[in-house]
């Protein structure tokens, strides 16, 4: 096996011009003849490599570690700083490579790739905006009803039947770390679709997403236990656990033993990540790259440290910004069908204490980590409604908000066509 190497890519899309400031390793060094440019220029990308050492171009001794320092010269922020730093171990860990960057406020920086002991890290840099899925919007592609609203009388699922099919799909070490008991799946009762239908409407509503449908605009939740659409429901919820493949994530972050940052006692068992390193490293990661490429995401809400899984929740992401290291998340929440806005705000600076996340419009219970759902695929839904009128293409894109048809059709990326042609592409 060769050196370790990383090698740094940077994406400039803005209009200011980057000036090195300084660069430095604690580990390895720049290879010869790629070390990083002195300037990066707008709209520019650079690259730059750093690598490990090793034994006569044999086994490798070091793994990589360093920064790298640009001023941002021009606009608002001249004269501020964006930093980039990675690390690639020699012995791979739990959290595999690691990187970090930061940027002042009215920036946005984000990146992707990095992983492996040849790691090919992207990093980009431009201004803060608002980035959306261009066809998404909640109050045309969301129910017109709200999760809060479901009909008591309507059976949904076993919650001990859920419960052990989740703790099943559990590694063993972090279950017994984390001393998770089964249940008999007699002692408790079925549960009711008032107890939260949240999961699957969520994914209820990226099937009609994907089908180039909108859902029924009916405003009231099913009644009876034998509608198609209730019936729909139910299914998306029991696929949105994912019991077969990392649904037992519900049950493992809502552990009062599961630990906030990285270490306490599943660490022991090689489980370190605490809930404020998959919240603000793996699962904002993994939203931004998604959103970017216009696919809206599914997350699940920890909203208990009491094993008590029916406190959480589930919520559908369909954009972003980011601003220094704040993040703002645009959501679509079954329980607030009529809200203008949802957004999660958080800053993402460090992972050393517990999730903080403030959700507008206001809600007062607590966060405790958020996750992505990655076992989601397209399913073809009942009642769907083609989407024919301008009035529902800008429902479904832009919201109540939208100023007009004409500059809904421009932000969506549907420019020079006729308004048949776009309202058959959404």
């Amino acid at each position: 096996m060769s050196r370790i190497t990383m090698r740094v890519t940077v994406h400039n899309e803005s209009n200011a011009l980057l000036i090195l400031q300084g660069s430095n390793h604690e580990s390895g060094s720049f290879t010869k003849g790629q070390s990083p440019p002195k300037q990066i220029k707008a709209n520019e990308t650079k690259s730059f490599q750093s690598e490990g050492s090793s034994i006569l171009n044999g086994p490798p001794t070091t793994g990589v570690e360093g920064t790298v320092r640009y001023q941002i010269k021009g606009g608002q922020n001249d004269g501020q700083m964006v930093v980039v730093s990675w690390n690639s171990p020699l012995v791979e860990s739990d959290y595999d490579n690691t990187f970090g960057t930061t940027c002042p406020p009215g920036w946005e920086i984000t990146h992707w790739g990095g992983q492996g002991h040849n790691g090919q890290l992207h990093v980009r840099l431009r201004k803060t905006a608002p980035r959306m899925i261009p066809r998404f919007h909640p109050h045309g592609r969301g129910f017109a009803f709200s999760n809060n609203d479901w009909d008591k009388s309507l059976p949904v699922i076993s919650v001990g039947f859920l419960w052990n099919k989740l703790l099943e799909a559990m590694p063993e070490p972090l279950r017994l770390a984390l001393q998770i008991a089964p249940f008999s799946e007699n002692d408790l009762p079925l549960t009711h679709a008032n107890e939260g239908m949240c999961g699957g409407m969520v994914f209820a509503v990226l099937d009609y997403f994907y089908a180039h449908l909108l859902p029924p605009n009916t405003v009231e939740s099913p009644k009876t236990a034998d509608d198609p659409l209730f019936l729909y429901i139910r299914e998306r919820l029991w696929d949105s656990f994912d019991v077969s493949g990392q649904g037992h994530r519900f049950l493992s972050y809502s552990s009062p033993h599961y630990p906030d940052s990285s270490g306490g006692i599943a660490q022991d068992f090689g489980y370190g990540k605490g809930r404020s390193w998959i919240t603000y490293r793996e699962t904002w990661q993994f939203i931004h790259l998604e959103i970017d490429a216009g696919r809206p995401v599914p997350l699940n809400l920890i909203q208990t440290k009491d094993l008590d899984i029916g406190k959480n929740h589930q919520v559908l992401a369909y954009g972003y910004e980011r601003s220094g290291q704040k993040v703002t998340l645009y959501i679509y929440d079954p329980n607030e069908p009529q809200a203008d806005t949802v957004t999660y705000t958080f800053d993402i600076s460090s992972t050393s204490g517990a999730v903080n996340i403030t959700r507008s419009p206001a809600n007062t219970t607590a966060i405790y980590c958020i996750f992505a759902i990655g076992n989601y695929q397209p399913r073809l839904p009942p009642s769907g409604r083609p989407i024919v009128s301008v009035r529902d293409s800008i429902l479904a894109t832009k919201g109540r908000n939208a100023k007009s048809l004409r500059q809904t059709m421009s932000e969506t990326q549907f420019v020079g066509r006729s308004v048949k042609q776009w309202l058959q592409a959404l």
